[in-house]
């Protein structure tokens, strides 16, 4: 059972050209099984042997194999048969890391990913997303400006 207790799903996967330019709801559901099971991790790797997703969806495994096609073929998952490893293609956007430990979590997730090109792919990623949050963590002794709140009515004596 995964300890993940909830995954981010934004909204907007239902305008993406690429979720909708799938033409397969079958290709549709396995993606946002991807994006929700109980394999998925904070890094948005996992392993997933083909029976398992199988037996968790329920699906032949044609049917199976035939929509992670379409998925890795519409660039929504990357994957890599030798080491069974999946990857939601642009995890990070929606799933960032939120704060130095879950940045550290991610980070000793992936360094356990076995294939390096889906390793090297989520890493680039990560990097990319975790260097945006770093940026916005106010250092410790920048002073707080307030010209913002200083030009309220409410400050200004306004009503």
């Amino acid at each position: 059972m995964s300890k993940r207790e909830f995954s981010k799903v934004s909204p907007a996967v239902w305008r993406s050209g690429r979720f909708t330019g799938l033409e397969c709801s079958i290709a549709q559901i396995l993606y946002l099984y991807f994006l929700t099971c109980e394999h998925q991790n904070s890094a948005g790797c996992f392993r997933l042997p083909d029976g398992y997703a199988c037996s968790d969806l329920g699906w032949e495994p044609a049917t199976y194999t035939e929509a992670r096609e379409r998925l890795v073929r519409a660039d929504l998952v990357t994957f890599d048969p030798a080491t069974e490893e999946i990857y939601v293609d642009r995890w990070f956007r929606h799933n960032a890391p939120m704060n130095e430990k879950h940045s550290l979590g991610t980070r000793r997730i992936i360094e356990a990913i076995e294939s390096d090109a889906v390793r090297e792919k989520v890493e680039n990623e990560f990097l990319a997303a975790d260097e945006i949050r770093t940026a916005k963590v106010v250092p410790p002794h920048t002073p707080f400006h307030t010209a913002g709140l200083s030009n309220t009515r409410l400050v200004k004596g306004g009503r």
